[in-house]
């Protein structure tokens, strides 16, 4: 089984959605500690006049201190506030209409005030539905480990891919200084990187800035276009 992890981002950038379509498990990697202003509760857009902009879930400040699957989120009406910024897609991007229902379904959640590990993850699962990407996603907050308190950030994805018999690990490539491949391939786990590819598109009207929100990706090519790509 080939397991990758990650912690959960806020409507994550595109090249995660092809990693996660690579492999067979997905872990939300929501135990550690909540860091604030951090891709955990914000992204970027396009915007015409700046290149990008923030866009963010606020998170309670009491709920700042703890773990990521911890963190509440603020119950301000952020999220009219958040759907309402991507209008500077509307008269130029030709999925505006579709990705802003799809926006919509992963922000207004049935739960009374979710955490932003809820918001993530299931904003991860509608996403990955939406393009087809059948891979199995787990907190790991949910799930009965045998895990300690603390380890070194290499040894995180080697003890949760013992534990769930994975035998392929995939990392994305920026933290391959952070593993030790003998430690694996002793325990007779394979290290894989997850190595990007470019993805490139017409964006009229903006300057086109790699490694935004898939959001952005998800305005200008559509759902079809993006799934053919995962899948390369």
């Amino acid at each position: 089984m080939k397991l990758g992890i990650m912690q959960p981002y806020l409507f994550p950038y595109t090249q995660q959605f092809r990693h996660i379509q690579q492999c067979e498990q997905w872990i939300v990697f929501d135990t550690p500690k909540y860091t604030r202003k951090s891709w955990i509760n914000r992204n970027r857009i396009a915007n015409p006049t700046k290149e990008w902009c923030y866009i963010s879930a606020p998170v309670m400040k009491g709920a700042t201190t703890g773990a990521i699957s911890d963190a509440v989120l603020a119950d301000t009406g952020w999220r009219k506030d958040f759907v309402d910024q991507l209008r500077v897609y509307e008269s130029k991007a030709p999925f505006y209409t579709e990705t802003v229902q799809l926006v919509k379904a992963c922000l207004f959640m049935n739960n009374k005030v979710p955490t932003i590990a809820d918001l993530n993850t299931h904003t991860l699962k509608v996403l990955c539905q939406h393009l087809g990407i059948d891979t199995k996603i787990t907190r790991l907050s949910e799930m009965n480990l045998d895990l300690p308190m603390h380890a070194e950030p290499g040894e995180w994805a080697y003890m949760i891919s013992k534990e769930l018999g994975a035998n392929i690990y995939s990392n994305a490539s920026g933290g391959r200084h952070l593993f030790d491949p003998d430690l694996y391939e002793s325990n007779g786990i394979s290290l894989e990187f997850y190595e990007p590819i470019p993805l490139e598109f017409s964006t009229p009207g903006f300057s086109f800035v790699p490694d935004l929100s898939v959001i952005d990706t998800l305005m200008w090519i559509g759902k079809d276009n993006l799934s053919q790509w995962c899948k390369e």
